[in-house]
């Protein structure tokens, strides 16, 4: 069985991008994933891709046509949220391994700040839980998380400072990348004074509103310009739970997972065995972060914060040079934010790290990183552990 490793990488321009379409910003990202692994688009025999909220489930067949990819062995989209890119991780993974393809571009991108379709609006209507019984009565995104926020204080004696740290600690990340949408620093105070977006979650506890594309492409070890620059998979875990709140909030029967108590635990340990490492062994992390309370929850969840500790665990160990560097290109929450594909962002940043080419924020020595994404508020998530290459 041949191994994967991600070959390559691209990114589109982020941010407010009214000049290109959203087939123009996926095309933009994927052909500079392709070039980064020394590859042509003759050379893609997959592609896997988040289509924008908005658009046709087979859009593609469309990114596809448009590149001029003709054959393709696998072909389809993932739409699971936030989730989606590391669930399409596994699936690219596997087909390269089986000997289904040989190259399987992973790729999504998103006009939320200036599409036709743009905005927190067309965000609820699609990620609100129950389209019956909650959108109508005004249930939003950031409303759930709100929820999730409170019980969370609630439970463990966290506060709003204690997730204003977190805001803080990736602003400063983000004040060191020059693509990175917000990069003035911020202060704990300054995340309790900005406005309330829905208790107990301010407006600096949110995540960006943006366009952007982002793509990388998985192919099998050796096959890229330079295997030096190739990243290995360790590891990729996958669990879920409930989707709407009410189930969710009432736990599971075994009583060791609700909406504060997440299943990330089982991803994780998932991946952590696959990988045979301990999460002592992890350099850099990169946690999903469309509020601050999503990485509060993971962080303990997965074992490196203390039950209520992520606050603190963030202020003291989550810089450059602390036990555990986080987010480092600035996250969702200040360095960008085009919907779903947000997330691929992180394993970008990661496939940085690992490569020793994030520039003014590197990690010192970092071989191992792990990236989560999650989607459904706190229901499901994906843990993925990656290893700088051994060529």
């Amino acid at each position: 069985m041949t191994d994967a490793v991600i070959a390559g990488i691209g990114e589109s321009k982020i941010g407010k991008v009214p000049e290109m379409t959203t087939l123009g910003l996926i095309v933009d990202a994927s052909l500079k994933a392709i070039e980064d692994a020394g590859l042509t688009a003759h050379d893609i025999d997959g592609i896997i891709l988040h289509p924008a909220f908005h658009m046709s489930p087979r859009y593609h067949i469309i990114v596809s046509e448009t590149l001029g990819i003709y054959v393709k062995t696998l072909a389809d989209t993932e739409m699971a949220g936030g989730a989606s890119y590391g669930l399409a991780l596994e699936r690219a993974k596997q087909a390269v391994e089986s000997g289904l393809c040989k190259n399987v571009l992973l790729v999504g991108g998103e006009k939320l700040a200036t599409g036709h379709l743009s905005g927190s609006a067309m965000m609820a209507s699609v990620g609100a839980h129950n389209l019956d019984w909650e959108y109508p009565y005004g249930a939003t995104i950031p409303s759930y998380y709100g929820l999730l926020a409170q019980r969370y204080f609630h439970e463990t004696g966290a506060t709003e400072a204690d997730l204003a740290e977190i805001a803080v600690m990736v602003r400063r990340h983000a004040s060191r990348n020059p693509l990175a949408t917000y990069r003035d620093e911020i202060t704990v105070d300054d995340v309790l004074n900005s406005p309330v977006i829905s208790s107990p979650l301010h407006r600096l506890d949110c995540s960006l509103v943006s366009d952007g594309a982002t793509a990388y492409v998985v192919s099998a070890r050796g096959a890229s310009k330079d295997p030096k620059r190739e990243v290995e998979f360790l590891g990729i875990g996958q669990a879920q739970s409930y989707y709407h709140m009410g189930q969710l909030a009432e736990g599971s029967m075994d009583g060791k997972h609700d909406l504060v108590r997440t299943v990330v635990d089982i991803a994780g340990d998932r991946a952590f065995g696959q990988a045979g490492i301990s999460r002592d062994d992890v350099d850099v992390a990169m946690i999903y972060d469309s509020f601050t309370i999503t990485v509060a929850v993971q962080l303990e969840d997965l074992g490196f914060a203390e039950r209520g500790g992520a606050g603190a665990f963030v202020r003291e160990h989550g810089d450059l040079g602390g036990k555990l560097p986080i987010n480092t290109h600035g996250g969702l929450l200040s360095f960008a934010h085009p919907g779903a594909s947000g997330g691929m962002m992180s394993f970008a940043e990661a496939v940085r790290q690992l490569r020793g080419e994030a520039q003014g924020r590197q990690v010192d020595d970092a071989e191992i990183a792990l990236v989560t994404s999650a989607s459904a508020v706190a229901s499901n998530f994906t843990v993925s552990i990656l290893g700088a290459s051994r060529a």
